[in-house]
């Protein structure tokens, strides 16, 4: 069975939000992340997708860890799905992001929010497509990870 192998990242900026991105006027949520390209280490990969997703370009600050689920997706088959996440934090911003066609046909659309409430909304997600489902239970976790990480070192809020 095929591997496609991800990097993604929980971004948060000064003021402690978060990007998000809300596929199909909210039927699922997911965060900034995308294929390693051949030859690609998975830093600059979570970097690189980052950008192209969010529109920031980020300083990875550390692995948050890694998931995988099995799929058969009508775009990739029947196929292994393992990303790796890093806690990134906003170095800059200059809103442009590059949604491929595909992306963009499911109303891709990046946005800033707390913690507390992105939980609220990957937890009130509704979908009936198992692979957008499956998307949205890994990354909902990525995040719970990433704030569980935060609030064990006792930050409020990344220094930027």
């Amino acid at each position: 069975m095929e591997i496609r192998n991800a990097a993604r990242t929980v971004i948060i900026d000064e003021n402690n939000q978060i990007a998000l991105i809300n596929v199909r006027d909210g039927e699922y949520y997911k965060i900034p992340g995308g294929g390693i390209e051949e030859g690609e280490s998975e830093e600059t990969a979570a970097k690189r997708e980052a950008l192209e997703e969010s529109g920031c370009s980020v300083e990875l600050i550390r692995k948050i860890g890694e998931q995988a689920f099995v799929d058969n997706n009508p775009r990739y088959g029947e196929m292994t799905h393992h990303s790796v996440c890093f806690l990134a934090k906003k170095i800059s911003y200059d809103g442009t992001t590059s949604f491929d066609d595909l992306e963009q046909s499911n109303k891709m659309r990046v946005f800033w929010t707390s913690f507390d409430n992105a939980i609220k909304l990957f937890s009130s997600a509704k979908t009936d497509d198992n692979f957008a489902a499956k998307i949205n239970e890994r990354d909902y976790h990525f995040v719970l990870d990433a704030q569980k990480m935060l609030i064990g070192e006792n930050k409020i809020k990344i220094e930027i």
